[in-house]
């Protein structure tokens, strides 16, 4: 019996390599479009934190124009390179730090409901001379291939899109 066997798997040895190929190709292209995803989303997340750097380094130096939330919002989104949609999709916050009693807490940022009729601007405070100032910014992204790989498990929110935020601290300078 076992001979049987043995004759009848050796007996023709044509098309192996095609079904070790379709076995091991499908896990290395859910790799590949994983890491894939994985790399653009860590771009959007560096060019964010890249412009709201470079804009928060102008509002502290005194460009006026952006103590307007909408002009900020806009500033950063052109320093933003591969946004889409960038201004609709960004929600700003900004607002005096109390230093004694600060707590910060990562995650807590609100970011925009696409499924909303308006999004404004959650909290813009301009503050006054010498105070410290929180800055946080939630951008929201849509994955390149959303049900498929890390897309298919990036929490979402309202609306659609993965949040990514990023904040920063500064102190007004004195005019």
């Amino acid at each position: 019996m076992i001979r049987a066997i043995d004759t009848f798997l050796r007996r023709d040895t044509q098309g192996t390599t095609s079904v070790e190929a379709a076995l091991a190709l499908p896990p290395l292209i859910f790799l590949f479009m994983t890491g894939a995803e994985m790399g653009i989303i860590q771009m959007q997340q560096v060019m964010m934190e890249r412009g709201m750097d470079i804009v928060v380094r102008d509002l502290r130096l005194g460009d006026q124009d952006l103590r307007d939330p909408i002009k900020m919002k806009q500033a950063v989104c052109d320093e933003i390179l591969l946004a889409p949609g960038c201004v609709d999709d960004l929600m700003l916050e900004m607002g005096p730090v109390d230093v004694p009693q600060f707590g910060y807490t990562e995650g807590s940022m609100a970011c925009v409901d696409r499924t909303g009729q308006s999004n404004p601007v959650i909290s813009y405070l301009a503050g006054s001379d010498n105070e410290m100032m929180l800055m946080r910014f939630c951008l929201l992204y849509d994955p390149v291939l959303p049900s498929f790989g890390l897309g298919a498990v990036l929490p979402k929110e309202p609306g659609g899109g993965y949040a990514l935020t990023a904040s920063t601290f500064f102190v007004n300078e004195p005019s």
